[in-house]
């Protein structure tokens, strides 16, 4: 996810009830300007996907603006493969 204009403690990613959730909560700096639209960089959002069952998250990492979410597949110990010889 690409989220410039975000610093690392802005964002915070977490799993809940079966759905992953990234969160980017900018501070609300006063100004005397007025504004129609406000890009992504510039308010707060919350963003969530369902995970099925079997998908875990493995790894997260936020760097020059790029939020990198690692998900696997978990495979049950009777569906794994097993070498015999």
């Amino acid at each position: 996810i690409a989220l410039a204009g975000f610093k690392k403690k802005e964002v915070h990613v977490y799993t809940e009830y079966g759905k992953l959730v990234v969160e980017g909560q900018k501070e609300e700096k006063e100004t005397e300007s007025e504004y129609l639209h406000k890009g992504l960089a510039q308010r707060s959002f919350t963003r969530a996907w369902t995970l099925s069952d079997d998908t875990e998250v493995r790894d997260v990492s936020f760097e020059d603006g790029l939020l990198t979410v690692k998900l696997g597949k978990i495979i049950p110990d009777h569906h794994a493969r097993k070498d015999f010889l």
